[in-house]
């Protein structure tokens, strides 16, 4: 769940255009290219099985052909078993050369096979025991030589079995395929030989042709033909030891390297000897084919998906940017700037929503309007209302009254020798003067912060050692510096009076004014603090301009004169903690003189 909570939350941060092309990524071209990869793979999957297919069949053609002439001469050969004309010349002792020229030439059933399938048998020779004869064309003494040769002492073992084998032909310098076969009469008696042997284009020129490496094995022991000079006859013996089967294609390892190996043997009829074709092709020929082949059934795929994104993004482009456009326009109205187009090109959704932004906009801007004129007009009464209170707080009492008896105070107290009566007396006139006298003119920042000092003065004859008092100001930072006046002293007031009257000894009441992008002076104490539900409506009512608390008429008399003379940015707030004191700080704008 937390998995998919983390997806959603991404796929919601993504923008509206990415998230169009992704959708159709994943929903349309993922599946798509998917379904593309696996077409790919089985159509690469079928052109080598198909390649291997063909290699089997192709080797099929060249046995079918070699397996047609070695039936010729299978057949011939059988003709030649009871050949009256053959035993007659083979039994006959000749004392006349005429007489074996005569025979030659009546009985030429020989050279009638060996035209009439001359595609097939490149010659016919009968080798006899007839010492008689004259050695021609097709008949032949068997001499020592004969007798020396490889394949006469197993012809003559299967005594009447055909028995294949091949020889090097002198002339043509090439192998050619042969039967030999020894000739009996009917009552068994050993007439000769017959040696035929095969047109060396029946069985060769199929290995030469090919582009493949192939080769023609006798009992897989002997090459007779090869059209690759640098073949390694060991390996290709040893592959073919491991396989029994007639037919095989694989992918095997030779001369290093990967190759469909596949072979076809021919085994001739009535015959324990054999011939085995092999095609050797490298299997990187194979696999580069088959990726051609299976990636250009690809190719329309591809262009069709090229098309398609390029259309995506022509139309996710277009639809983003009238989304931004509508994007851009809100983020202007909701800064305030009512100042936007009339309409949005199209007649879509978008287009709809535009128009009724542009109603909305006016009815903001129309209610706006009212609400602005009703405020200031609302203001202007309250802060009326609040010159009158401040002017009635600071005239409570006669000022020449006041004045003259606190200077026969004084008087009196320098007759009498009473330094302290005397200072506090001249402390408090100064005090009062300033209050009286005081207007909606700026003041000097070391003046209130003076006038405050004197107050902190007096409290101190009262309290003596129970409360103490620090101010920390750099005299220079503040020297060019004006304020609004009484803004400090309701809240040293209220730190004695609410704050630390109650403690028997330790309070302490630190004023510290510090210059940093704005003026910054805080007023805290020690003393008892407030809890969440007292704090939270002190502020409340610090705010609350409309109702104001009566008890509470100095700090939001100040906080509204601050900000209605330097706006929401100034003013005052307050932290409190039960049993740890209060933290006032009154943050005002830069004003020199």
């Amino acid at each position: 769940m937390k998995l998919i909570r983390k997806v959603s939350a991404a796929f919601g941060n993504i923008r509206l255009r990415e998230r169009m092309l992704l959708l159709y990524l994943v929903g349309g071209i993922l599946p798509l290219l998917l379904a593309n990869i696996y077409m790919y793979s089985s159509v690469r999957s079928l052109m080598i099985r198909q390649t291997k297919d063909n290699s089997i069949e192709e080797l099929s053609v060249i046995g079918h052909s070699l397996q047609e002439s070695i039936s010729v001469i299978e057949e011939v050969s059988k003709r030649l078993y009871f050949d009256e004309d053959i035993e007659h010349i083979a039994f006959t002792r000749y004392e006349d050369y005429e007489d074996i020229v005569r025979d030659y030439r009546e009985h030429d059933n020989i050279e009638d096979y060996v035209r009439s399938y001359y595609q097939d048998i490149s010659s016919i020779t009968i080798y006899t025991y007839n010492t008689s004869l004259v050695p021609n064309e097709h008949f032949v003494y068997a001499d020592a030589t004969v007798k020396s040769s490889d394949w006469y002492p197993m012809t003559r073992k299967l005594a009447g079995s055909p028995y294949w084998s091949f020889q090097y032909d002198k002339l043509t310098h090439k192998n050619n395929l042969c039967l030999s076969r020894m000739l009996y009469t009917s009552d068994f008696k050993i007439v000769g030989i017959a040696f035929i042997s095969m047109q060396n284009l029946r069985s060769e020129l199929n290995v030469s042709s090919r582009e493949e490496d192939t080769f023609l094995l006798y009992d897989d022991t002997m090459i007779v033909h090869s059209n690759d000079t640098h073949a390694d006859y060991d390996t290709i013996f040893s592959i073919l030891m491991k396989h029994s089967e007639d037919s095989f294609t694989d992918k095997v390892m030779y001369q290093g390297k990967e190759c469909l190996v596949s072979y076809l043997r021919i085994r001739p009829a009535y015959a324990d000897d054999f011939y085995t074709v092999v095609s050797i092709k490298p299997y990187s020929q194979i696999t580069a084919l088959a990726t051609r082949a299976a990636f250009g059934n690809l190719v329309p795929m591809f262009i069709c998906i090229i098309f398609a994104l390029a259309l995506l993004a022509v139309f996710s482009n277009s639809f983003s940017a009238r989304i931004n456009a509508f994007k851009n326009e809100m983020h202007k109205a909701a800064g305030g700037d009512f100042h936007i187009a009339e309409r949005l090109q199209g007649k879509d959704e978008i287009s709809e929503l535009y128009l009724d932004l542009n109603v909305m906009i006016s009815d903001i801007q129309e209610l706006m309007d009212r609400v602005v004129a009703e405020q200031v007009q609302k203001e202007q009464i309250n802060t009326r209302q609040k010159e009158v209170e401040f002017k009635m707080l600071a005239s409570q009492i006669n000022p020449h009254f006041l004045y003259n008896t606190l200077e026969t105070i004084r008087m009196q107290a320098r007759v009498k020798k009473q330094p302290e009566i005397e200072e506090l007396a001249k402390m408090l006139a100064k005090i009062m003067r300033h209050n009286i006298q005081v207007g909606d003119s700026l003041q000097p920042v070391s003046e209130e912060l003076k006038l405050v000092q004197y107050y902190l003065k007096i409290q101190d004859y009262r309290f003596h050692d129970r409360i103490s008092y620090e101010i920390q100001v750099n005299e220079a930072e503040i020297a060019p510096l004006k304020m609004m006046p009484l803004l400090m002293q309701p809240f040293v007031e209220n730190a004695f009076i609410h704050g630390l009257e109650s403690r028997e000894s330790g309070g302490i009441i630190r004023i510290e004014v510090e210059v940093r992008m704005h003026l910054w002076i805080t007023i805290s104490d020690n003393g008892c603090g407030m809890d969440e539900q007292k704090l939270a409506e002190v502020i409340h009512n610090l705010n609350d301009f409309d109702n104001l608390d009566r008890t509470h008429i100095g700090i939001c008399n100040v906080n509204q004169r601050i900000k209605l003379q330097y706006g929401e940015s100034y003013g005052v707030t307050i932290e409190s903690t039960p049993g740890c004191g209060t933290k006032v700080t009154i943050r005002l704008p830069i004003l020199l003189y």
